[in-house]
């Protein structure tokens, strides 16, 4: 006579795998166990899917074949193909033929709708056949996480067109994406702008979800900047990160400010050593609509550069104080400067007196600030380092009374 003990309610063995999720090996283990076990390591085993090769592709079509409902469990799908060789533009040749055996992959997928990350690295989307775009399409519409890196596109125009087919897009990481022309089509030289226009003409009534954006130097920001743009009724950006290197159209970057308006939370902009003063004094990048701001952080202070260290004399990066000066959060918590310099001379291209009066404002009371100070090498640990730390902290009095400095050298 065989003795049963008692049975653990289903969902605690749940819970226990759920702690499993990024542990594949004892997935993989836990799997045999039961049957009523693998459903949920199934679930973690395939919540990520990665296809880097046409075997890749061929496996998983297997695997999903033999078990339909492994395609049901996929959140995040992952394209990454890989560079045969460099051109003779000096530019990586993308081995990205075999991507095509993933379209039947993508119409399973898209017939579930469920995988709600994206991430396409280096390839060209608009060389891959018609049927592998088109398979895909269905799975756009679930997207709301779409990571792009070193993709590149024919024209402009279908990079405007490949972001359109994401309704309900969330956040945004667009790095190094390349188009060969700006135009929307091979036989139709229409700029982007002009095809922008005609966008919202079509569909007036389309909203942008957007919440977080992040643009390399490597991209056009300008371009995304524009496109979020034609989408005016409903804007929810709470995160931005940007590198701006076209300063012909910093414009676009302070529309896009103003339109994010009292939602925009999180604030990371570089801007290179070199922008037009005339940029900030016509009030291109002013945060005054931006009345939500919890933190804030300028990039690019680079001063090693000769050229960098004689512009506008003290007033070596007008942006930043005034842009500081436009600040009206009440709800503002921390303030970064990623500073790169050799030794301290570097320091004085900052104006020091400007930045502490802007700090030091009462309703900033209890800001937190930070500085990280790239150094040479032979610097870090040293006592250059103390006196870099030191200086920054004397050159903040007002503020050092009213909140919390931190200076790290990395």
């Amino acid at each position: 006579m065989s003795i049963v003990g008692p049975m653990l309610p289903p969902e605690l063995f749940d819970e226990t795998l759920d702690h499993l999720w990024d542990d594949t090996n004892a997935l993989r283990t836990c799997s045999l166990v039961c049957r009523d076990w693998v459903p949920t390591t199934r679930l973690h085993l395939f919540r990520t899917v990665r296809l880097s090769s046409e075997t890749a592709c061929t496996e998983f079509s297997a695997l999903s074949e033999n078990s339909p409902a492994i395609a049901r469990c996929v959140r995040k799908l992952t394209i990454s193909a890989q560079y045969s060789g460099v051109g003779a533009d000096s530019r990586g040749i993308e081995d990205d033929e075999w991507v095509n055996a993933s379209a039947e992959i993508a119409r399973t997928l898209g017939v579930h709708g469920r995988v709600n990350t994206l991430a396409l690295s280096r390839l060209r989307w608009t060389s891959l056949e018609q049927c592998t775009r088109d398979a895909y399409k269905a799975v756009f519409r679930g997207v709301k996480t779409l990571l792009l890196f070193e993709v590149r596109f024919h024209a402009s125009g279908d990079v405007l067109e490949f972001l359109d087919a994401f309704p309900d897009l969330e956040e945004l990481y667009f790095h190094a994406v390349s188009w060969d022309f700006e135009s929307a089509a091979p036989a139709s030289p229409v700029s982007a702008v002009e095809w922008i226009s005609r966008a919202q003409l079509l569909e007036s009534d389309k909203k942008m979800h957007l919440s977080y954006l992040f643009l390399d130097p490597r991209s056009s920001p300008t371009l995304v900047t524009e496109w979020i743009l034609s989408h005016p009724l409903e804007q929810k950006l709470r995160t931005i990160q940007l590198c701006w290197r076209e300063l012909d159209n910093t414009k676009a970057l302070g529309d896009l400010l103003q339109a994010s308006g009292s939602s925009l939370e999180r604030l990371q902009v570089e801007f290179p050593a070199g922008i037009a003063e005339e940029t900030v004094l016509h009030n291109h990048v002013s945060l005054i609509h931006n009345t939500s701001l919890r933190s804030l952080s300028f990039g690019g202070l680079d001063v090693t550069v000769d050229s960098s260290r004689t512009f506008l004399s003290t007033h070596l990066f007008p942006w930043v104080t005034l842009m500081l000066d436009d600040l009206q959060s009440p709800f503002l918590r921390e303030v970064t400067f990623e500073l790169e310099t050799p030794d301290i001379q570097g320091l004085t291209g900052l104006d020091w007196p400007r930045i502490d009066a802007e700090l030091s404002k009462r309703e900033f009371s209890g800001l937190t600030v930070r500085f990280y100070v790239n150094c040479d090498s032979w610097t870090r640990g040293g006592k250059v380092e103390d006196d870099i730390r030191d200086a920054i902290t004397e050159r903040l009095p007002g503020f050092k009374s009213r909140g919390t400095l931190r200076v790290s050298c990395i």
